[in-house]
């Protein structure tokens, strides 16, 4: 993989501006590592990017200590470290959610008869990612790629509840947290206590919250990081989920599905 030469003065402005040869010159060595490379050496890595041994030491010595690059201390070769494993991982947990995650939500739609969604965290929006219609949703029309205020969702409590405190804290700070019904949290405080109490059960509630005559439970799906990477919920009208059913019923079985999910993108640890 032989890299391009640096731009000249005479280059255009824009293309100057915007390339950092420094970091394309990192990501080419990165990607010279594949399944059956093994270790590469210091002189192998400068020969395939058509970089000087110094560029190449340089380089890699900087990747070796961010941890991407690890050096075998008898062969004196490099392989890839577990921060690249660790990209590789999240990759592919986005890439398939969607698609591990859809027969878990086929699943629950069928054993509660209520319409299930999957979505992720955005700022302090809700994305749908998938969803599993059952019963019609009052006054609510939501498909793939919909947005909805987070504090008035119960994927997007189930979510910020688990957030590390300073990314909680950064996404709360200068949020507009207004409810979208009379049923939602009043204050930030209100809405904090709220998510300590998601956090204590490992499952979120919206009692109206969102529309009127709508509930929902939600669980938290986790990855190998035991990071929250998305949410899943069971949704339906008022009259066909009570109060008590959304905690008695509903709530195992979303929580059982949202395990299950975590398990199957690498989550080995029970969290929920």
């Amino acid at each position: 993989m032989k890299l391009a030469p640096e731009m000249s003065k005479s280059d255009p402005a824009p293309a100057r501006s915007y390339r950092v040869v420094a970091l394309a010159r990192g990501l080419a060595i990165l990607s010279l590592f594949k399944p059956a490379t093994g270790e590469l050496s210091l002189t192998e890595i400068a020969e395939s990017t058509g970089l000087s041994k110094s560029t190449a030491f340089r380089l890699v010595r900087t990747l070796k200590e961010a941890g991407y690059l690890v050096r075998d201390a008898r062969s004196q070769g490099y392989r890839p470290g577990l921060k690249v494993l660790a990209l590789g991982f999240t990759a592919l947990s986005g890439l398939r959610i969607r698609e591990v995650a859809r027969p878990y939500l086929e699943s629950l739609s069928k054993e509660t008869g209520e319409t299930v969604s999957l979505s992720q965290l955005d700022g302090m929006e809700v994305v749908y990612v998938d969803r599993v219609r059952n019963r019609s949703i009052v006054g609510v029309v939501l498909g793939l790629g919909s947005r909805i205020p987070a504090q008035c969702a119960s994927m997007g409590k189930a979510m910020l509840a688990h957030l590390p405190a300073e990314e909680l804290n950064a996404r709360l700070r200068g949020a507009s947290l207004n409810p979208c019904t009379p049923h939602g949290a009043a204050s930030e405080g209100a809405f904090r206590r709220e998510l300590a109490q998601v956090r204590a059960r490992g499952f979120a509630l919206n009692d109206q919250e969102l529309e009127i005559g709508l509930r929902a439970v939600a669980a938290p799906i986790w990855d190998h990081n035991r990071q929250v990477v998305a949410a899943i919920n069971a949704t339906g009208c008022e009259r066909t989920i009570s109060r008590r059913r959304m905690v008695d019923d509903l709530a195992p079985r979303v929580m059982k599905a949202a395990r299950r999910i975590s398990l199957a993108i690498g989550c080995t640890t029970e969290r929920t």
